[in-house]
């Protein structure tokens, strides 16, 4: 077997991408992953992903995709708890390395990520590729034990030095200083700058726009900064633990003032850019023929010219090779297309889709509500992008998808929609899809009720 049919091979077996399952007898499009307008070609020998040069990081040459090393594949069974695939996760580097990929996201806080992303990694030559790290010191912020983890670090990833250093996943000023200032770290990581063991010193962030504002103001001379960006979260980003304003476009833009290159995670929203709803797919591939909805979460998030290198976690060949693809063919997005993709967000918005596969392992009910038939209706109406929002009568749809909703939801038997529910919670525990059963009926029967 040659090295491109043992990638291919790979490919088709889905290693990771659909759990106890061969897609070798389920064709992707079936599946589900792919649009079905949309044609997968596998990336030519010769394909290179676009480089960016950055004059303020000593001129280096660095890959505008990244291979994000948290969502590696695991050897089959056991699920979250199986050992990684060592074995996969070699031919995935170096498929990755011989087109052009060359900068690798990893972090103690992702399990075993950096000692098997060091063991694929070594296997080449140091000078081709550029790791990156963190301090992932969330739990323990003790300068002691933050240098024992630094120490680790180089051990895992078989290195002597890191390219791109991190503090890992800054909330707040306060959460700033707390783990980073008050118990001496930033010195320590400033020194091993001066000596070169971190070439470049960044944070990834995950807090508010006037957080990021404070904190780049501050004298500490910031080589990059991650952060996170898709079109979802463009204009409105809520924060889960704050009601401070935060919108992807803010935070690149004061990055982008500040001539500070961006570093971007969650492009595809941790995957749910992949797999929208049927009805925002053909929307995607009206204007996008040529990429799949991910190629276009992808394609939007790496267009801004400030962006460094845009992270996907990718964790089977398909999804790799599917990237590579897109980045040796890369086409940045024009006012148009952004616009266009305003108008996907605000739709994604507003017909939210919920994670039932109709199991039916929740059944029987108490109250006998048919669970996987309410979804049903709700879902089927989110992915023909009809869900009728009470808040919004003034839309000029809102007729159509009201009549429409309510005819589709009538045809639930007497006694079984989403009113009867009394949150009992026998549900929760068998869903395996872990969906807050009860709290959507609620949001459902409140949307019926509204709708009079």
């Amino acid at each position: 077997m040659t090295r491109r049919e043992a990638i291919r091979a790979m490919m088709l077996a889905g290693a990771g991408l659909a759990a106890g399952s061969s897609l070798a007898a389920v064709p992707l499009r079936a599946a589900g992953v792919l649009p079905q307008n949309w044609k997968f070609t596998e990336p030519a020998k010769g394909d290179q992903v676009i480089h960016r040069t950055w004059p303020t990081l000593g001129g280096e040459s660095i890959s505008l995709l990244g291979m994000g090393c948290m969502r590696f594949p695991r050897k089959p069974g056991a699920g979250r708890r199986a050992p990684l695939d060592q074995e996969v996760i070699n031919q995935m580097i170096d498929y990755a390395l011989e087109h052009g990929i060359n900068y690798f996201d990893t972090a103690p806080a992702y399990g075993d990520s950096e000692r098997a992303t060091g063991e694929a990694l070594s296997r080449h030559n140091r000078k081709d590729y550029l790791i990156a790290t963190k301090m992932s010191n969330f739990m323990n912020a003790e300068l002691g034990a933050c240098k024992t983890m630094f120490d680790n670090s180089l051990k895992n990833l078989r290195t002597n030095y890191v390219d791109y250093f991190l503090l890992h996943s800054i909330g707040s000023v306060d959460d700033f200083k707390k783990r980073f200032v008050d118990n001496g770290l930033l010195p320590y990581l400033q020194d091993l700058r001066k000596k070169g063991t971190i070439r470049h010193l960044g944070f990834s962030f995950h807090g508010s726009n006037a957080a990021l504002k404070e904190l780049i103001a501050m004298p500490y001379n910031w080589e990059f900064v991650q952060i996170q960006l898709n079109y979802v979260d463009w204009k409105d980003m809520p924060l889960e633990d704050s009601s401070e304003p935060c919108d992807s476009e803010t935070l690149y833009k004061m990055l982008e003032e500040k001539n500070i290159p961006v570093v971007i995670m969650e492009p595809i929203r941790g995957g749910a850019l992949a797999n929208v709803s049927s009805g925002l797919k053909s929307k995607l591939a009206e204007r996008f023929p040529q990429l799949s909805p991910a190629g276009v979460a992808l394609t939007f998030a790496s267009t801004p010219k400030a962006v460094m290198c845009t992270l996907s976690g990718m964790s089977n060949m398909q999804q790799l090779m599917e990237n590579v693809y897109t980045f040796s063919h890369f086409k940045p997005f024009n006012a148009q297309d952004n616009e266009y993709l305003m108008e996907m967000a605000r739709l994604y918005n507003a017909n939210p889709h919920i994670p039932c596969t109709a199991c039916r392992y929740c059944m029987p009910c108490p109250r006998n509500v048919d669970i996987p038939g309410v979804f049903a209706v709700y879902n089927g109406s989110s992915d023909e992008l009809m869900l009728p929002d009470p808040a919004n009568k003034k839309d000029k749809g809102f007729k159509e998808k009201k009549k429409a909703f309510l005819k589709r939801y009538a045809t639930l038997a007497s006694g079984t929609d989403a009113s009867v529910c009394v949150m009992c919670n026998a549900c929760l525990p068998k869903c395996p899809q872990r969906i807050r059963i009860p709290e959507q009926m609620r949001k459902i029967h409140k949307l019926v009720k509204d709708l009079g």
